[in-house]
């Protein structure tokens, strides 16, 4: 009976040696790497988040340079050089005359200083129809050099079936 104790205690003995030696040879190092790929986990978990919040702004970024495209879609015009400036006026004047548009009077004013341009207002008065006047800002529209329409004023003349029409437009240029 003591020879079983005794072969009981050693199996005991054995048996705890080999749980402790199963722990630090495969509890403990799995725990550790356990632990450090959490920790990977939570670092790549906040940087995902800063990374996201990064991101949330590219939507709105991509809608405001539609925003801005939609904008400026019609500046890839010609902006012209000072001595070009009679040219431009003619083919404004020969735009009025193409468009059979009566009582013709184009006036200039002076010339404004922008801090990468200049700017030229020219105030136009005559008479036409409307479909006149239609195609001839069209034709505005379409013209390679810088220009924008500022105020149209259109008056009915009781004795004419004409339209009374006053455009105040700005034409830009450069000095050099």
């Amino acid at each position: 009976m003591h020879r079983m104790k005794r072969d009981n205690w050693v199996t005991l003995g054995v048996l705890a040696a080999l749980l402790v030696g199963a722990m630090v040879i495969l509890y403990l190092p799995q725990r550790n790497k356990l632990n450090e790929i959490r920790s990977q986990s939570a670092s790549l978990k906040t940087q995902l988040e800063a990374d996201a919040k990064k991101a949330a702004v590219v939507p709105a970024m991509v809608r405001w340079i539609d925003t801005m495209q939609k904008r400026y879609l019609g500046f890839d015009r010609r902006m012209p050089k000072r001595k070009e400036l009679a040219a431009f006026l003619r083919e404004i004047s020969s735009i009025l005359a193409s468009e059979r548009l009566s009582n013709q009077l184009t006036k200039p004013g002076n010339p404004t200083r922008e801090e990468l341009f200049h700017t030229l207002p020219i105030i136009m008065k005559f008479q036409g129809s409307y479909l006149s006047l239609a195609s001839l800002l069209e034709r505005i529209d379409e013209m390679e050099r810088l220009t924008r329409v500022q105020k149209l004023t259109i008056a009915r003349d009781p004795k004419h079936e004409e339209l009374n029409i006053e455009i105040q437009m700005n034409i830009y240029f450069t000095e050099s």
